[in-house]
């Protein structure tokens, strides 16, 4: 009694388990659907970098799902559950193969957000900078008219400073090192920029690569651990051919036996 009632203890454990397993397995579809839907691959760097990022975090679902279905490997299942493990061992590995190409996915996407950020820091350099070099241009003319134009520029990029405008060559003096203060100024502040932007880039991108990597190692171990799964068939072929065999070779036996049985009737 005892051991039939363990029995069936482990039977009702071993099918919640897989019970939570497939709900898991669905959550996990339903993410990836969401993650996936409309796909926009070769178009936003941003979008498929943002993609593996929603992948790699949600992948602990997935793999505690195919755990937990896999789990007891010995209790009893159905022939449709077993068919149906033999899929889902096969989907492991091709899970593990969806990670290591949306990891390079990602690396490619990575690279391209950099580069994407890095033209358009230039691009924003170049246009503010070109208002320094007009400024500088003023200067250079004596006109009173281009003198108050580089005046009123760089009033409006430091807005606390006082210009002594009643004397043009102090003031021409002052702009001068005003220009040469606020140019440097700009560029340390767009080199600031793109340093942060690419430190952000690589913080979020690394993480998601080492969370995709484990990912990928992971279902492809399931899938190499649940070989038992595919394996059922060949036993069942062994076990056909062995049985084929044996009742050859009693075939083969049998005239032998009826040979011995007919030597003592001649011999009479």
């Amino acid at each position: 009694m005892s051991n039939s009632t363990s029995s069936s203890t482990e039977t009702i454990t071993a099918n919640l388990l897989r019970l939570a397993g497939y709900g898991l397995l669905l959550l996990a579809l339903a993410n990836f659907g969401e993650a996936l839907l409309p796909p926009r691959f070769g178009q936003d760097p941003v979008w498929e970098l943002s993609t593996l990022t929603k992948f790699s975090g949600s992948s602990p679902v997935p793999i505690i799902g195919m755990v937990l279905i896999f789990y007891g490997e010995s209790t009893a299942r159905s022939s449709f559950g077993k068919t149906l493990l033999k899929v889902l061992s096969w989907l492991s590995l091709l899970l593990g193969v969806i990670y290591i190409v949306m990891l390079l996915i990602g690396i490619s996407a990575a690279i391209r957000i950099n580069n994407d950020n890095n033209n358009q820091a230039s691009s924003v350099a170049t246009q503010q900078l070109a208002q320094f070099n007009t400024a500088k241009e003023n200067l250079k003319n004596t006109d009173d008219s281009n003198l108050k134009k580089a005046a009123e520029f760089i009033e409006r990029q430091s807005p606390n400073i006082k210009l002594n405008k009643e004397n043009p060559a102090e003031l021409r003096t002052q702009l001068a090192a005003e220009i040469a203060k606020n140019e440097n100024e700009l560029r340390t502040r767009l080199e600031d920029q793109k340093a942060r932007a690419f430190r952000q880039l690589v913080k979020q991108s690394g993480k998601s690569y080492f969370e995709a990597l484990v990912s990928a190692i992971v279902f492809i171990c399931i899938w190499n651990q649940t070989k038992w799964t595919r394996s059922v068939v060949k036993k069942r072929k062994k076990k056909g051919a062995k049985s084929g065999a044996a009742s050859l070779s009693d075939i083969a036996s049998a005239p032998t036996l009826e040979t011995e049985e007919t030597n003592p009737e001649t011999e009479e």
